[in-house]
């Protein structure tokens, strides 16, 4: 895989700028409006151009930055991993009950002999339920790239969840797959670096460094999944030649 293309590969499309000017317009209103609903809109739109980019990506496409066009299809792509995503995530969500009932119970614990026994309870709780939120954040991400790869290529929210297919896939990626999440953790030190200068230089800066560097991530993002993506594929090519 060629990692380091995944940081530079936005910068040789010939019309980079207007591209990522537009994906960098709809993250600031998805962000300004993020305290309403309507602000999901153009970052869900964002999440169907990111896998469409993916998807040129593993396809071999020399230039994988395409056109915003067809911005209802995009909206909708976006929108099926949206929904699969927040499945995938509703274990956590189920998790952070035993937390809130923890913090609850040690907040509302006296300071009378009986209360240890309380604060004690709700101490487990809460460990117990944090190592399990974190445990099942790390299995949904190493299970992100298959999830991606799928919506991107049948558009179906029902393939997110062909755990047959998904647990081959991240079998025989998972090196490439712990390397591009972490290259993902460095694109976005880098995204806050490059946001944060939007403040040194001009507060108005960062309403154009903020949203653009955190689209500029997405789509890093997006071509280390496409290289896995390619890179499966032709591995399961070569196997089937050799039989």
């Amino acid at each position: 895989m060629d990692f380091g293309k995944a940081f530079t590969y936005v910068f040789e499309d010939p019309d980079w700028l207007r591209k990522l000017g537009i994906g960098t317009l709809l993250m600031l209103v998805g962000i300004l409006f993020s305290w309403l609903i309507i602000g999901l809109i153009p970052l869900i739109i964002v999440t169907g151009y990111t896998l469409v980019v993916m998807r040129n990506v593993s396809n071999g496409d020399a230039r994988p930055l395409p056109e915003w066009e067809d911005w209802g299809g995009l909206f909708v792509l976006g929108l099926k991993l949206f929904v699969a995503l927040f499945i995938w995530l509703l274990p956590a969500f189920i998790i952070m009950v035993p937390i809130m009932i923890g913090s609850v119970l040690a907040g509302g614990s006296g300071g009378d002999s009986s209360a240890g026994a309380a604060t004690a309870f709700a101490s487990m709780l809460t460990i117990c339920g944090s190592c399990l939120m974190i445990l099942w954040s790390l299995i949904v991400a190493l299970f992100e790239p298959a999830i991606y790869v799928r919506i991107a290529h049948t558009e179906r929210i029902s393939s997110a969840f062909e755990f047959a297919r998904l647990w081959s896939f991240t079998r025989r990626n998972l090196g490439d797959i712990i390397i591009a999440i972490l290259l993902v953790w460095l694109a976005g030190i880098i995204a806050s670096i490059v946001g944060m200068l939007g403040f040194v230089a001009l507060l108005v800066g960062a309403l154009i460094t903020i949203p653009g560097a955190m689209v500029w991530q997405y789509l890093v993002q997006s071509h280390l999944f496409g290289q896995i993506a390619a890179r499966d594929r032709a591995s399961s090519l070569a196997e089937v030649e050799e039989l």
